[in-house]
């Protein structure tokens, strides 16, 4: 008998499998918060802001710090996320203390951790914003989903991986 995988599903396989190793690399070696920002809404809908008092992060091994600031993450632009979906984003800070934010497309519901891009080496992740089912950017975001402070370990563990047999 020989177990072979279906080729459209091999290939999704590989390339998920791909994506899942080099994620896992840079959150390994990603800089990551040295204290955390306690990050919360904003005064304004569809933003986030830093409220502890002075947050300390790293960038390729240099110490940086930014006072809080408030509507320091700007998602309100973003589109709704679909009924049965999610999405997550990372949130950053660069080494002068501009705040951004990266995201995959929305993925199926337990799986939005696992999508996030590849960390950018040149940027600290300061948090990680999980965008539920029909989160609307427009208004309040926290009610919407979850917002951790650093890297939440569903970022650093992909779900299980499922193997499609095809027997011959």
């Amino acid at each position: 008998m020989t177990v072979s995988l279906v080729k459209d599903d091999a290939g999704l396989f590989l390339d998920g499998l791909w994506k899942a190793h080099n994620r896992l690399l840079m959150v390994q070696f990603s800089p990551s918060t040295a204290a955390g920002a306690a990050i919360a809404d904003g005064s304004t809908n569809g933003t986030f802001q830093a409220v502890t008092a002075s947050t300390a992060f790293r960038i390729a091994g240099a110490e940086y710090t930014k006072a809080a600031t408030d509507d320091l993450w700007d998602l309100s632009g973003e589109t709704a996320v679909a009924a049965d979906r999610e999405r997550a984003y990372w949130l950053y800070l660069d080494s002068a203390g501009a705040a951004s934010f990266a995201a995959n497309g929305d993925a199926p519901v337990g799986y939005g951790l696992a999508d996030l891009p590849v960390p950018d080496p040149t940027k600290s992740v300061i948090g990680v914003f999980l965008a539920g089912p029909e989160t609307d950017f427009t208004l309040a975001l926290t009610a919407q989903g979850t917002v951790t402070d650093g890297i939440p370990d569903g970022a650093r563990n992909m779900p299980a991986l499922e193997f499609v047999e095809t027997h011959y």
